[in-house]
Parts: C-alpha cells; structure tokens; sequence
C-alpha cells in the first residue's frame, strides 16, 4: 500500500466522523465549512511532493486547482436533485456530472491562469445555484451510523486513489480532490436525515471549498521556488486565513 493511500484511507474515515459529530453539535452548514479545509488534499500532496519531487507536486497541485470545479458541479448537481429523487439516484447523478467535467478538464489540461478563473468562476457561482434552506430537525442517530460513514469513506477513499495510481501529477491532483467526504455525508445526511440536511452540508462545504483554492493555487507557485516545507507552510498558512475568512456567519 502506498504511503498516499494509507494517509488518505486513515484521513477521510476520521475526518467523516468528526464532521458527523460537529454536525449534531453545532449544525449541517457548519460542519461542511469545517470539513472543506483541505486537511486531506494537503497532506496528500505534501506526500506527493516528498515522493515524486516538488516540480510533480506543483504539477498535481496545479490539477487539484482545477479539481475544484468539478466538485462544485457535483455539490451543484446533489442539492438541486436532493428534493428530487432518492438518495442513490442523487449520487450516481452526481458522480457522473463530476467524471464528465473532470475528464474535460483533464484532457484540457488548462493553464493555471485559466485554472484559476475556472476555479473562481466555479466557486462564485456554485451557492448560487444551490436551492436555499433554512435548518433541518435533528433526528436521534443510529448506534452503527458513524461507523458505517466511516467505513464508506475509506471505501470511496480507495476508489478514488485508484485513480490516481494510474499515474501522473495531473490524476493525482484530480483524485486528491475527488469529493470523497461531500459525498459521503451528504448521502448519509439525506438518507438519515432529509434532503435539507444534505443541501446545508454541501452549502456549507462550497463556502469552505475557497480555502482549498488558495492552498492548491499558493502550492502551484511556491513548491518549485521554495523547499517542501517552507512551500506547505506558506500555503498552509493562507489556506488557514482564507478558510476564516467564510467561516459561516450566525
């Protein structure tokens, strides 16, 4: 097993069971910000970086950069279907919204000037087009619950690393953004809970997603100018105040 893998399959499933968490405490919208700073993309690039060398991680940060655009299509298309349909239809929609744009994408290979406006475009507009709910009622959780999420997201985690085994810095960038945690609780959310809960999850996810542009577009500039970890702390620390800045209000 790769150190990428085992890194992300050790990540997402404890990552999903404290946004699970935060979300009984303190809300569906809050815990999607909190769960969109990029403690999975991060690590996973840095060990890119380590493994492969800074101009292969610049290269996957620069992939993760316009990976974000095809997240926001798959937040998009969840929460305008969510009131539509059941839940494994929901998800199988969405899913394939997200391959068909990040194989365009992919196969575009963009410059990162035009990652960057996609990416801003994407994330400008994505709340926008997201239906707007108030709160959801809380609903008394199932005792198998957090672990099921768990285990489902090292599932998906294992899928969408499979992706990126099949090389190169641009996959990698790609899977590393694969929305391996939105996925996971929105569907649990809406199959659980309701559509709302999902919808204010991803909303709550989008707004935080900002954070995860800044880390991939800094790490583009930085990583082959300054060392692995000066590059990671620099971008690290930009993500951070980005992530504040739209941490959600009331």
């Amino acid at each position: 097993m790769s150190s990428t893998l085992a890194l992300k399959i050790i990540l997402v499933p404890a990552l999903i069971g404290g946004i699970t968490l935060a979300g009984r405490r303190w809300g569906q919208g809050f815990a999607g910000w909190l769960g969109s700073f990029p403690i999975v993309a991060g690590p996973v690039l840095f060990i890119l970086a380590l493994e492969n060398g800074n101009a292969f991680g610049a290269g996957a940060a620069r992939a993760a950069l316009a990976g974000v655009a095809p997240s926001m299509v798959f937040y998009v298309v969840y929460t305008r279907l969510a009131h539509r349909a059941r839940w494994p239809a929901v998800v199988a929609a969405s899913l394939l919204a997200w391959f068909a744009i990040a194989a365009a994408l992919f196969t575009a290979a963009l410059p990162l000037s035009l990652a960057a406006v996609l990416t801003a475009a994407a994330l400008f507009a994505a709340p926008r087009l997201m239906p707007i709910v108030s709160s959801v009622d809380a609903q008394r959780p199932h005792p198998l619950e957090l672990p099921t999420r768990m285990l489902t997201g090292a599932v998906v985690t294992l899928f969408s690393s499979e992706l990126g085994r099949l090389g190169g810095s641009s996959l990698s960038g790609y899977a590393a953004l694969f929305p391996s945690i939105g996925l996971v609780v929105a569907a649990f959310n809406h199959a659980r809970s309701s559509a709302e809960a999902a919808i204010l999850f991803l909303r709550g996810m989008t707004r935080g997603m900002w954070s995860v542009a800044a880390f991939c577009l800094a790490l583009s500039f930085v990583l082959e100018q300054f060392s692995l970890v000066v590059a990671f702390a620099l971008s690290t620390l930009l993500a951070l105040v980005t992530h504040a800045a739209f941490r959600p209000r009331g």
